[in-house]
């Protein structure tokens, strides 16, 4: 394993699948071709998106809908989520599923921008919002899908926290299904659980070498960045800059989507939700820095900057 990172890491696949050399960064970083997470990092990567949520005008904090169908047709609950910043990238899903003991239906209306609740630490005075709640008779959830599923190699990272009640899962992954064999990697954080413990897996979490469970220096229900780095043959996790866990067994290899979600199922991993009980994760903001299979690199690594200073 050691030989094949050594071999295609991520800092050669670019080189490589370009047929280019890379070239010393430059001090001037206003015209970046070329990405590293940090400065010691060594994978490189040629395209970054970045979603700030700090201050967006007309933030609002939508009441829930008490209705599966009034769920899954709900619309959207801010303009920020119809303009072409969000759209180019992300879509809000509002399919539904028969879960495993509560009935899941994901909603428009569980992703939303809402206003600082006045005890930010920070100059924050919004954040986006994703919510779940649990309903009489099904648990009202939220997922942001990447438009994409052609992300092959990455560094994500977000200022996020999360909130509520017992019963619910919030996660960053990203996730597909290759010839019919699911590749997933997941920062999952479950409410049911201490609130330092933070699950890191490679999928299927079945494998027992698939999955570190970290108890975090500080609870998450404090803003933390989290951070998660796939390259060639590794899938390694950050909290504040701190590497709290690193997984070469089962590290995703093909092409993928990159997901957001707040949900619960009334299953096992989930537990099950208190009717009337709700959980957020609230984002300040998000960094997707990354290879894409359908946006390739146009031109020499020339100037190559750190994600860690453009933040």
């Amino acid at each position: 394993m050691a030989s094949f990172r050594t071999l295609f890491s991520a800092l050669s696949l670019v080189a490589i699948a370009q047929g280019r050399p890379l070239e010393p960064a430059e001090a001037d970083c206003r015209h970046c071709n070329c990405y590293k997470a940090t400065v010691g990092s060594s994978a490189h990567f040629v395209n970054r998106k970045f979603f700030d949520f700090r201050s967006i005008a007309n933030p609002t904090t939508p009441a829930p809908l008490n209705g599966r169908e009034a769920d899954v047709a709900a619309a959207r609950t801010h303009a920020y989520f119809s303009t072409g910043e969000w759209t180019g990238t992300w879509a809000l899903q509002n399919w539904q599923t028969e879960g495993q003991g509560v009935h899941r239906v994901n909603s428009f209306n569980n992703v939303f921008i809402a206003a600082s609740e006045g005890d930010d630490e920070d100059s924050c005075a919004t954040h986006l919002t994703l919510r779940t709640r649990r309903e009489a008779d099904y648990q009202s959830t939220a997922e942001v899908l990447s438009l994409s599923a052609d992300y092959q190699f990455l560094t994500v990272r977000m200022l996020a926290r999360t909130r509520g009640g017992p019963g619910a899962v919030t996660a960053l992954f990203t996730y597909g299904e290759p010839g019919g064999s699911v590749q997933e990697a997941d920062i999952e954080i479950r409410t049911s659980t201490d609130a330092n413990v933070v699950q890191y897996t490679n999928q299927p979490g079945s494998e027992p070498d698939g999955t570190v469970i970290v108890e975090l220096a500080t609870p998450w229900t404090q803003w933390q960045e989290h951070r998660y780095d796939w390259t060639p043959g590794s899938s390694d996790w950050y909290v504040d800059g701190e590497k709290v866990a690193s997984i070469q067994l089962q590290t995703p290899t093909s092409p993928l989507n990159v997901i957001m979600n707040v949900w619960s199922n009334g299953g096992v991993w989930s537990g099950v939700m208190d009717v009337g009980g709700s959980a957020e994760m609230q984002v300040q903001w998000l960094d997707l820095t990354y290879n894409s299979t359908s946006e390739p690199a146009t031109g020499a690594c020339t100037n190559v900057c750190v994600v860690d200073d453009l933040i």
